[in-house]
């Protein structure tokens, strides 16, 4: 019943071109997170609610605070994405404010800005908890013949980005090159 509501938000997710987490990205993320036996996980960008059912299904994590700002997207995780394990909240992720700590923190929103993103929500990771950021090489644009220059630009933030973190001295990060790039972040 429950993997029949995810493939149902899944099919509809896909009809509607919404974004979804890809298969090897979302699998590997619910494996690390009963691997370290983690409990609770703030995401970044619902979209239309898949990666926090799916992750309300596949894992043993008890809590799941999922914030999106795109009111009709956060009505769309209302109707498909059900679970007593998640809270959907509709707010935009650089002003969201939780006084609580969580072991995951899964960044799937906007591509600008993702460093004020990645600088707000570290202080709401747990001491051994783990940052996710997806779509950190964007490999469905790298092996197009022709960009936009919207699709070029998005690549230049990205690889910015991804210098950026690198730079940092206070967290541990490491780049997997699955799907569309899993950034994986943990504290020194």
């Amino acid at each position: 019943m429950h993997l029949k509501l995810l493939s149902n938000l899944k099919q509809v997710s896909i009809k509607d071109n919404i974004p979804i987490v890809r298969d090897k990205t979302i699998d590997y993320i619910s494996k690390y997170i009963d691997n370290h036996s983690y409990q609770s996980v703030l995401e970044i960008g619902s979209a239309y609610g898949y990666s926090a059912l799916y992750t309300a299904l596949h894992t043993n994590a008890t809590s799941i605070i999922s914030v999106e700002k795109n009111e009709s997207n956060y009505q769309k995780c209302l109707e498909y994405a059900r679970n007593e394990k998640i809270r959907f909240i509709n707010d935009d992720a650089f002003t969201f404010e939780i006084n609580q700590k969580f072991d995951v923190i899964f960044i799937d929103g906007p591509k600008s800005n993702q460093d004020k993103l990645v600088t707000k929500y570290l202080a709401l990771l747990n001491k051994d908890g783990t940052i996710f950021i997806d779509n950190i090489y964007l490999n469905k644009f790298k092996h197009r013949d022709v960009l936009t220059k919207n699709q070029k630009k998005l690549l230049e933030k990205v690889e910015a980005f991804k210098k950026w973190l690198e730079s940092q001295t206070n967290i541990n990060v490491h780049f997997i090159d699955m799907d569309d790039g899993l950034a994986v972040l943990t504290h020194k």
